[in-house]
């Protein structure tokens, strides 16, 4: 295998600015930003096995949640300012636009859309869950926290699903 069809090389060709986009939102520096995307990219070679039946989307989500952790421990470690915590909005529909809603018809496309604006806490663990397949022990693992908060993350992503679901659709609408 050369160094080309690796991967590591492949996320980092396909994620590389999206990484860098979600560093820098995190730690608004350029340089913390730089660090924290090569630290992400050495766990992602440490843990290539993970991203080898990946499609490019699902390698491109895996490395952002990488990255993001990584910049959010970065952060952390730094204690520059508070990290920014992002607060619900009253109304979920506030945050996507009129195609992402016209998008969303279908249950499927419901379920994306609420993902999408789900807060990044739950949305990590749930997708490191649904879509990737991770056990609670390697999510924590990953995430850095313990199994206890994995599983809690969890349970209040699929009640936060439930409740804004039901917001959004109506109480009467099977979601």
């Amino acid at each position: 295998m050369t160094d080309e069809e690796r991967p590591a090389a492949r996320v980092w060709a396909e994620a590389k600015d999206a990484m860098y986009r979600e560093a820098c939102r995190i730690l608004r520096n350029r340089p913390d930003a730089e660090d924290a995307v090569m630290d992400a990219m050495e766990r992602i070679v440490k843990n290539e096995s993970k991203f080898s039946g990946l499609g490019c989307n699902d390698s491109v989500a895996l490395a952002v949640i990488y990255v993001r952790n990584t910049a959010i421990d970065l952060y952390r470690e730094n204690q520059k300012r508070p990290l920014p915590v992002e607060e619900l909005p009253t109304d979920p529909l506030s945050r996507l636009s009129p195609e992402d809603i016209a998008a969303a018809n279908d249950g499927a496309g419901r379920l994306l859309a609420l993902i999408g604006i789900m807060p990044p806490s739950y949305r990590d663990v749930l997708l490191l869950r649904v879509r990737f397949d991770y056990g609670t022990g390697e999510i924590a693992a990953l995430l850095g926290l313990e199994r206890g908060t994995v599983r809690t993350r969890l349970s209040r992503a699929k009640s936060w699903l439930k409740e804004h679901g039901k917001e959004w659709y109506g109480k009467d609408e099977e979601f």
